[in-house]
């Protein structure tokens, strides 16, 4: 049986369009949600829009997003991941109109499929369920590039560096049902991402790049040698992307503004020292950050 996912699309794709994608985890990335815990995993069906809170800068940073690097309004896809079950869609999808974000699709887990499946572990395995939220998604747009976004309170960080070998042509089956069995993914599910990764087209678009937001505080030390790149807060992923041109520069800097909770140059210039130094932004791009009139604004 196929992994119990339930997939909401707003938005069509043509197969053979290319362009980029946004693919966005919920928890723990755009909203702060206590999902790690059996009391939190309780809590999440009953919640209501008004209850869940975004992480600051993260909402100003998903409508630069959906705008686009250019000054035209570019209506850039953008995808949700969430191992919530779908019951909870109207709150999600009222908690974005809050917060002004649009949304083309969003990606549930299916609680009720699972526990009549019997594989109750499901509910709290998330590696499987994003490796295959992740490549049934594919399947929909082949040809686009893709920016992942994650967390590093669960497999966010495993399954974005499996996922993005797996679509760059770098793993084997062999290969990959050996990293599958490392990471104790079951064997029904190991033959559902097999089953998928068989229907991936051989052309396709690549992953740009995946971030993973520190919730968990992880130490920059344990992504040295990962595919994926770490960020602290919304300030250091949107001049990260500002730096890969997703967005402009007005929507970088209200992202940072809302991110750093302060309006304060010195803290732009101490945010944006930072991003330097850890090589987030070149030295070209912050130069034409600091160039704009909302940098210095107070």
């Amino acid at each position: 049986m196929p992994y119990p996912i339930s997939r909401i699309m707003q938005r069509s794709f043509a197969l053979e369009q290319q362009g980029v994608i946004h693919v966005w985890d919920v928890d723990k990335t755009y909203l702060d949600t206590h999902f790690s815990s059996l009391e939190g995993m309780a809590t999440i069906p009953i919640e209501f829009a008004v209850d869940k809170r975004a992480f600051p800068g993260m909402p100003e940073l998903l409508r630069a997003l959906r705008w686009g690097g250019e000054q035209s309004y570019a209506c850039v896809p953008i995808i949700f991941v969430t191992a919530s079950p779908p019951q909870l869609r109207k709150v999600l999808a009222r908690k974005m109109l809050l917060d002004g974000v649009e949304w083309d699709g969003i990606v549930f887990k299916n609680w009720l499929a699972v526990l009549a499946s019997g594989y109750w572990r499901r509910l709290r395995e998330q590696l499987a369920f994003k490796l295959c939220a992740l490549l049934s998604c594919r399947l929909l747009w082949p040809l686009r590039d893709e920016f992942l976004y994650g967390d590093d309170t669960e497999s966010d960080p495993e399954a974005f560096a499996l996922y993005t070998r797996i679509i760059h042509h770098e793993l084997s089956a062999a290969q990959t049902e050996v990293l599958l069995r490392e990471r104790g993914v079951s064997r029904p599910d190991r033959r559902n991402v097999h089953a998928l990764v068989q229907r991936l087209p051989i052309e396709r678009g690549r992953v740009r790049q995946a971030f993973i937001h520190l919730a968990g505080h992880s130490p920059l030390s344990r992504f040295s040698d990962s595919e994926v790149l770490p960020v602290r807060h919304a300030a250091e992923l949107a001049l990260a992307l500002w730096e890969r041109e997703q967005v402009r520069a007005d929507g970088c800097l209200r992202a940072l503004n809302a991110s750093l909770g302060a309006f304060s140059p010195v803290a732009r210039r101490r945010a944006l020292d930072e991003a330097t130094d850890r090589g987030l932004i070149s030295p070209a791009r912050a130069a034409v950050l600091e160039q704009d009139e909302l940098f210095a604004a107070h």
